[in-house]
């Protein structure tokens, strides 16, 4: 179930957002901390789905101002006014509540704004000990296995648990705690309108990722990077498991350390795409690559064959497909800037197809080392101007949101190519928005993003997307 907080500074707007939560939410929380003039009679009255009364204290990130009598006596009046729910603190004078309880149900509840304990078991089990309705324990992520101790925790529950991690390294904890059980997950009514770090907006909740929908039996994907928060690949792959029926999900994995991720996680997974910086070093934690990655040395997608981790790269295809399809490319001058995985597999791409290519990198050793497997020219990215070029292909990470506004070379000299980048957010990057203007063929990145995502979904599923299907769910 999906549960949203109102967060409203006010009766008179959190009025608002209830009555737009109740087209979305599974359950609705009253963060009554956050609410000046507060009348609780009004707010539960107006929510149509059941209400859980929450009055944080500061301590616990919440805004409730007076003393803890007085913050007690709100919950207690929400009590009386017979709310569905109410969270009360582990360590406040919880029994008192529990014990007038009336017909509410209680929540006892632990927060961790730093971290996830070590003595998390202990903690779960004072928690089990007090007599209230539902256990809820919520912790900071501070690494992606941090998820998994609290997973543990609810799949195990024989008393109604709700528990998940906060912050960033804790969004999959958000989705995948309701799929094993969770009594409910947290989302925000809106961008901005989060109650604790990390929480995803409610309608990506349930219309992308469905955690409403999803069986028991579910397959997990993902992909994996960092930075991954502005990966789109959870649209892409999430829409087609939806569309294809199938009982799949598509998480984004923000992976600072790829040893603790594969030690923890690669067994849970059917497969996952590798982004940046990743795509040379995971083959190291593969079984086995197919003879395109072998020869780029560098892997986008693995899939998980009966335990046994193989790595393919569409990076290749998905970008020959987008750059074929607005220019030829035998016998042209081709320039790649970087020297990384995807410039790896767009250079073995071009010259299967016949082109002239010379990779320009900043660090001039690692496009010479490059250029020796691929057998072709090098240079440093300095030198851009100097360079004969047909068709441009920025294979770095620069102009990447959040730095759009930044190019890997000095525009100026762009005339009459063909420019591509496999940048895809923003679409347009700044280096394609110059090189139109100085009357080039631009190709944005997003052709290569689908292409390569289609190839992904093929080889986990067996199944041919449409790419038109997909170029509208990004539009």
């Amino acid at each position: 179930m999906i549960c949203i907080p109102i967060t409203s500074p006010d009766t008179e707007s959190a009025l608002a957002d209830i009555k737009k939560a109740n087209n979305i939410a599974d359950i609705i929380e009253l963060r009554l901390d956050y609410i000046s003039n507060l009348d609780s009679k009004k707010l539960i009255k107006v929510a149509e789905k059941p209400v859980i009364a929450t009055n944080r204290r500061k301590a616990d990130n919440g805004k409730f101002e007076g003393n803890e009598e007085e913050r007690l006596a709100v919950i207690k009046q929400a009590i009386e006014l017979n709310v569905d729910y109410v969270d009360i603190e582990i360590d406040s004078d919880h029994n008192d509540i529990i014990k007038n309880k009336k017909n509410s149900k209680i929540i006892i509840s632990y927060h961790n704004f730093k971290e996830t304990p070590t003595n998390i078991e202990e903690i779960f089990n004072k928690l089990k000990s007090a007599n209230a309705d539902i256990i809820k324990i919520v912790t900071t992520a501070n690494k992606l296995s941090d998820n998994l101790k609290i997973i543990e925790l609810v799949k195990k529950s024989k008393k109604p648990v709700i528990g998940l991690c906060m912050g960033p390294l804790g969004e999959i904890s958000r989705i995948l705690a309701p799929l094993y059980g969770s009594f409910l997950t947290f989302a925000s009514l809106d961008k901005g309108k989060e109650s604790s770090p990390g929480q995803i907006p409610a309608e990506i909740l349930r219309n992308i990722y469905r955690i409403n929908d999803i069986k028991p039996g579910f397959k997990i994907y993902g992909v994996i990077g960092d930075p991954i928060s502005k990966s789109k690949g959870y649209i892409i792959h999430n829409s087609l498991f939806k569309k294809e029926k199938l009982n799949n999900i598509y998480l984004r994995f923000q992976v600072e350390d790829l040893k603790e991720f594969m030690e923890n996680f690669s067994n849970l997974l059917a497969g996952f795409s590798v982004t940046m910086p990743h795509k040379q070093q995971i083959i190291n934690y593969l079984n086995d690559i197919d003879l395109t990655a072998k020869k780029i040395k560098a892997v986008n997608t693995v899939v998980n064959k009966d335990g046994k981790l193989i790595g393919y790269n569409t990076d290749l295809i998905g970008a020959i497909k987008a750059i074929g399809a607005k220019t030829e490319i035998k016998n042209k001058n081709v320039t790649i800037l970087g020297a990384g995985g995807a410039a790896r597999a767009i250079a073995a791409g071009i010259l299967a197809k016949g082109g002239k290519v010379t990779i320009l990198n900043r660090t001039v050793e690692k496009a010479e080392k490059l250029a020796k497997e691929l057998n072709c020219s090098f240079g440093s990215l300095k030198n851009f101007e100097s360079v004969k070029t047909n068709i441009l292909i920025n294979a770095t990470s620069i102009g990447m949101y959040p730095n759009i506004n930044a190019t890997p070379i000095d525009t100026k000299s762009l005339k009459n190519i063909v420019v591509f980048d496999a940048i895809y957010n923003p679409e347009k990057t700044k280096l394609l928005q110059e090189a139109e203007k100085n009357n080039c063929t631009i190709i944005s990145g997003i052709g290569m993003f689908i292409n390569q995502a289609a190839e992904q979904f093929k080889i986990w599923t067996n199944k041919q997307p449409d790419t038109n299907f997909l170029r509208g769910i990004l539009k």
